[in-house]
C-alpha cells in the first residue's frame, strides 16, 4: 500500500501532531483574515456548493446536514445536484469555497468537485468510499483532500504543498493560518470533542456538569 493510501491515516503523525497541535496554536491566533487572494466569489454556482459539501462530508466524516444545516438531500435523490442545500446563517462553507479558489488551489480544488459530482448520485456510503478513493488517486487531489479536512476540523489553512513536506520529512516546519474568526469559532475538532474555543461557546453554561451526548448528536449520521 502507497505511503499515499489514506487521507490522515488514523493514528498516523499527521493526525495525532497536527490535529491536536492545531487546534491549541489556532486559539492563539485566532483573528487572521482571508488571505486578499481568496476574496468571496461574486457567486458560486448551486452545484458547485453542493458538490463542495458531498465532497467535504465525504472527506471529514461529518454529515451534510451539520456542515450546511438545512441540507436537504433524499437517501438516493434523482438530482443529486439539485436540491435544497440549506439556509445557513454562518455559512462558513462560503468562507472555505472562496479560500480554495485562490490561484494556487484553483485548479485542484476543480478536480475535486467533479469527483464528487460523477459520484453526488450513489448512496451515502457508497458516494463517500468512491469519493475518497478517486480522491486519493493523485497526490495533487490527495494532499488538498487532507488541506480541505484540517480547514473543517481546526478553521485553519495549511497549504497541501507543506502537508505534503512534512509527510516526507517530519522535520520540516509547517506553518498554518486561522482563515477568519468566524473560521475561529467553527472548527468541528472542539465541537466534536464537546469543548469550545477560549471566548467563545455555544453551550448553555454548566453544560460541564453534564454527562456528554452521544457523538452522532454533533457530527450526525452520513445519509
Amino acid at each position: 500500500m502507497s505511503e499515499h493510501s489514506d487521507l490522515p491515516r488514523e493514528g498516523s503523525e499527521l493526525t495525532r501532531r497536527m490535529v491536536l497541535a492545531g487546534v491549541a496554536a489556532s486559539t492563539v491566533v485566532a483573528g487572521v483574515d482571508i488571505p486578499a487572494q481568496a476574496e468571496m466569489p461574486a457567486a458560486i454556482k448551486p452545484e458547485d456548493m453542493l458538490a463542495f459539501i458531498y465532497l467535504s462530508s465525504a472527506l471529514t466524516g461529518i454529515a451534510t446536514d451539520r456542515l450546511a444545516p438545512g441540507f436537504a438531500a433524499p437517501p438516493q435523490p434523482s438530482a443529486p445536484l439539485n436540491v435544497n442545500q440549506g439556509s445557513d446563517p454562518v455559512d462558513i462553507k462560503r468562507d472555505y469555497f472562496a479560500l480554495l479558489m485562490q490561484p494556487d488551489t484553483k485548479a485542484t480544488f476543480a478536480k475535486l468537485l467533479q469527483i464528487a459530482k460523477d459520484n453526488a448520485g450513489l448512496p451515502a456510503p457508497d458516494r463517500n468510499a468512491a469519493i475518497i478513493q478517486k480522491v486519493q488517486a493523485g497526490d495533487d487531489t490527495l494532499y488538498l483532500g487532507r488541506s480541505i479536512v484540517l480547514m473543517w476540523y481546526l478553521g485553519a489553512w495549511y497549504d497541501p504543498r507543506a502537508l505534503q513536506a512534512i509527510n516526507r520529512n517530519p522535520d520540516s516546519d509547517l506553518t498554518f493560518s486561522v482563515i477568519s474568526p468566524k473560521a475561529y469559532t467553527q472548527g468541528w475538532a472542539l465541537s466534536v470533542a464537546q469543548a469550545h474555543p477560549m471566548g467563545f461557546s455555544q453551550f448553555q453554561f454548566g453544560y460541564w456538569s453534564r454527562l456528554p451526548k452521544d457523538r452522532d448528536d454533533f457530527i450526525g449520521k452520513l445519509t
